[in-house]
């Protein structure tokens, strides 16, 4: 594959309205179904780990163990690790974080049978299906043990209650179109897992990948106020999410419809919005 081809960046960006979001997000909230598979002497790494809230979570299960966060961007590695620093968790040893900048199209930089656990959440729905997906979960699936599991976390499918706001077209179809780069919507990577860890060598005929899901709600005042301030800022102009919507062709005038709908229902009372997770853990 062509160096050209690779992507270096999240579409999205790393400003501080886009990673709010991933700030929240704890190895309870988003690793769940990963957790009663873990043993207190793994290694764990944690792919596209951002400002990793999830990758020090993990520490408290693998107390004779490890944990390594790698991501593209040196700034969210920055957070990443002054979180790691305010909580004072060794960077040796064992129970101990470290994180690296690593970008996976390049390959990772550890042997082959390294890991016990490879763990990424909400990555591989950026990666343009289906050579990219694939050419990851090939390099995931290289570094684990023998034995070891591979745990995904996408998004799937979400929704704006009440719908009669139409943001799910409004937020979620002009979000994905971003995503996508402007390309024809497919099967997306996150509804096409099984099969691709099928097709990296995991066997699901004997039972070596179990498909789940999972669901995250957001609703009351506060929390609706919250997501409302969030999709301000990243539409606000200089932020990089803005900008991957201008460059597929999102307007002036459709940024600000999206943006009053979004008010609109921030301000409706038990107005609420929940995301469905794919959460798929493969055995090699």
């Amino acid at each position: 594959m062509s160096q050209q081809s690779q992507p270096s960046t999240y579409t999205q960006g790393y400003s501080s309205h886009t990673t709010s979001t991933q700030q929240s997000r704890t190895a309870e909230s988003d690793a769940a179904f990963l957790i009663p598979h873990i043993k207190k002497g793994d290694h764990i790494l944690d792919i596209g780990c951002g400002p990793g809230t999830i990758t020090t979570g993990f520490i408290k299960y693998v107390s004779e163990g490890s944990v390594i966060g790698i991501d593209i961007s040196p700034d969210v590695l920055q957070k990443a690790q002054a979180h790691a620093t305010s909580a004072n968790i060794p960077t040796s040893g064992p129970g101990s974080v470290t994180f690296q900048e690593g970008n996976i199209f390049e390959g990772l930089p550890f042997p082959d049978d390294t890991f016990d656990i490879v763990y990424c959440s909400q990555v591989l729905g950026h990666f343009p299906p289906p050579d990219l997906p694939l050419e990851a979960l090939t390099e995931m699936r290289r570094v684990l043990k023998t034995g070891g599991i591979l745990a995904t976390r996408e998004a799937i499918d979400a929704h704006f209650y009440p719908k009669s706001l139409d943001l799910d077209r409004l937020w979620l179809g002009k979000s994905r179109k971003a995503v996508r780069k402007g390309a024809p919507e497919v099967d997306s990577t996150s509804t096409r897992l099984p099969a691709l860890l099928r097709a990296v060598g995991f066997d699901a005929d004997r039972g070596k990948v179990k498909v789940g899901a999972g669901t995250r709600v957001f609703a009351g005042r506060e929390t609706r106020g919250w997501l409302a301030w969030r999709a301000e800022g990243q539409l606000t102009e200089g932020d990089p999410f803005r900008q991957s919507w201008i460059e597929v062709g999102i307007t002036e005038e459709e940024i600000q419809e999206t943006l009053v709908a979004v008010r609109k229902w921030a301000g409706t009372e038990d107005a609420w919005f929940v995301a469905v997770e794919g959460e798929m853990l493969a055995w090699k």
